[in-house]
């Protein structure tokens, strides 16, 4: 009996290492920490991507918003449009959103279908 319940434990945390293994939320060219600490764009780190960020936007496609909110952290601004589908906005950029500043911001954007997927990807000034 002790036989079996240590065989399945073991196989309960093999297969959860696993999961978390296969399920790894990161981006191998942006620093995800600078990129939380830098949250509204107006301390650089995110304005300095910005030409990767145009290079490599298409490799962050068909990934999903939970994907977007684990790696990035939470958008500066979410929109919802008809059917369920939802745009994130990362600021890139010092603008309107930092202290004494006035303006308009480059934003990564990201609109997803209505089960969660990214299916476009750019970059825009808002």
């Amino acid at each position: 009996m002790w036989k079996t319940k240590k065989f399945y434990l073991l196989l309960v945390i093999s297969a959860a290492s696993l999961l978390v293994s296969c399920n790894r939320n990161e981006i191998s060219w942006i620093k995800t920490s600078d990129w939380k600490k830098d949250y509204k764009g107006c301390d650089g780190y995110r304005k300095s991507l910005i030409p990767v960020i145009e290079q490599r936007k298409d490799e962050l496609l068909d990934k999903t918003d939970a994907f977007f909110f684990h790696t990035l952290g939470k958008a500066n601004r979410v929109s919802y449009s008809e059917r369920g589908k939802k745009i994130f906005y990362y600021y890139l950029t010092p603008g309107a959103q930092c202290d004494k500043m006035s303006g308009k911001t480059n934003c990564l954007t990201v609109e997803f279908e209505a089960l969660g997927t990214s299916r476009m990807i750019y970059l825009e000034e808002i």
